[in-house]
């Protein structure tokens, strides 16, 4: 393997976990077109806290640590679908917030899976 392809899981991540920090400042964002997908404090502090630990996996290139943001961004996105279907406000968002959470927690599971899977065969 090049060593071109061998930083790609690390940039994966990292790209990955810049963006749940940028969406951050869809909190903001004061209309449309920016304010697609609907950020409260408490919704920033998880897209926050989850992408600076993704920075943090990619930069280390640890796998454990970008399957454990992929995994807490996708039951963060859980959380929000149950407080959709119940009617409470937990962490706050809507659908959209869902989608941006279980996107980009699919994603860091993925590359997860690439960066283990590329060590084995090394």
């Amino acid at each position: 393997m090049s060593g071109r392809d061998a930083r790609s899981p690390r940039r994966a991540a990292t790209a990955l976990g810049v963006i749940s920090v940028l969406s951050a400042a869809l909190l903001a964002a004061s209309g449309p077109p920016w304010r697609f997908v609907p950020m409260t404090g408490s919704t920033a502090i998880v897209a926050v806290a989850l992408g600076l630990l993704a920075i943090a996996a990619g930069a280390l290139r640890n796998a454990f640590l970008t399957a454990l943001a992929g995994l807490l961004l996708c039951l963060a996105a859980l959380v929000v679908l149950v407080q959709l279907a119940t009617g409470a406000d937990w962490v706050g968002g809507n659908a959209s917030t869902l989608s941006l959470w279980l996107g980009l927690g699919v994603g860091l599971l993925a590359v997860a899976y690439a960066t283990h899977a590329e060590r084995r065969q090394s």
